[in-house]
């Protein structure tokens, strides 16, 4: 098999209410397995990436849903020759997706998704629409939708800071928000809800699943992934690109460790 080893990255808003005994049930759950990766607990829910043999995957999976009460992860599966992480972490975080206080308040719950196969119709159909691209400012750059509009966020954090660029996003019309994996859309899309738009929907799996789907279809460049591969192309093949080590944009290939506009 050309690419042995089995990639997820999911989560699921529940809430916690002994996050350190959730922490070592999965633990122990991990530790029957040779898996590696990152997993977050918080008092709402779980962040997980993970790779390994199919059936390690597949056991943990398993587990998180009888054992520990993940029955409606929302997961991604991608593909690789090697395993991507050097070691597994299992950590008790307060929130799942760092962000301002203001993102705290957004109802997790009442979330309006859109599947990759609408979205894919409505940008074939030239449908009116806003696209916004939720992510960091060197994940948009490294690869995004065709048309896909951006609020300049160095950190998704400073979201609850950019009141001022949503003002350009006009009311009136449909918003789709999209990140990697969908989790840091879960709590953007409610908090752009409350700031006078009635028309926020959410890309069910973010990008992974609509290139898991279409590929190339009205998407440009590269997918930031955050483990060892750095990001993934059309394909969903890792390309291992080199990162800025100060702004983390992707070098070109006569940079060395810093891009041009950092070292300017």
């Amino acid at each position: 098999m050309q690419h042995p080893i089995k990639n997820i990255a999911g989560y699921q808003f529940i809430t916690i209410e002994d996050i350190t005994s959730m922490r070592l049930q999965v633990q122990n759950i991990c530790d029957q397995t040779h898996l590696k990766g990152t997993i977050f607990i918080s008092p709402e829910g779980i962040n997980l990436s993970l790779a390994g043999n199919g059936t390690d995957i597949d056991f943990a999976i398993e587990q998180l849903n009888s054992e520990c009460g993940f029955k409606q992860l929302l997961f991604n599966t991608t593909y690789a020759a090697v395993i991507p992480f050097r070691r597994l972490l299992v950590k008790a975080r307060e929130e799942l997706v760092p962000t301002g206080s203001a993102l705290d308040q957004a109802d997790k719950d009442d979330q309006n998704y859109i599947t990759s196969e609408m979205l894919k119709q409505w940008l074939d159909e030239g449908k009116d629409f806003t696209l916004l691209d939720l992510r960091n400012s060197y994940e948009f750059e490294l690869g995004s939708f065709d048309g896909a509009q951006h609020l300049q966020l160095k950190y998704f954090r400073d979201l609850e800071n950019a009141c001022s660029k949503l003002n350009s996003v006009p009311t009136n019309k449909p918003i789709v928000t999209f990140c990697t994996g969908g989790i840091r859309c879960e709590k953007g899309a409610a908090y752009i809800a409350q700031h006078g738009f009635d028309q926020v929907h959410q890309l069910k799996g973010g990008i992974l699943d609509y290139l898991q789907k279409f590929r190339h279809h009205h998407w440009h460049g590269d997918c930031f992934v955050f483990d060892e591969r750095v990001s993934l192309d059309h394909e969903l093949n890792p390309t291992y690109a080199k990162l800025c080590r100060s702004c983390q944009t992707a070098l070109q290939s006569i940079e060395e460790r810093f891009c041009s506009a950092c070292v300017s």
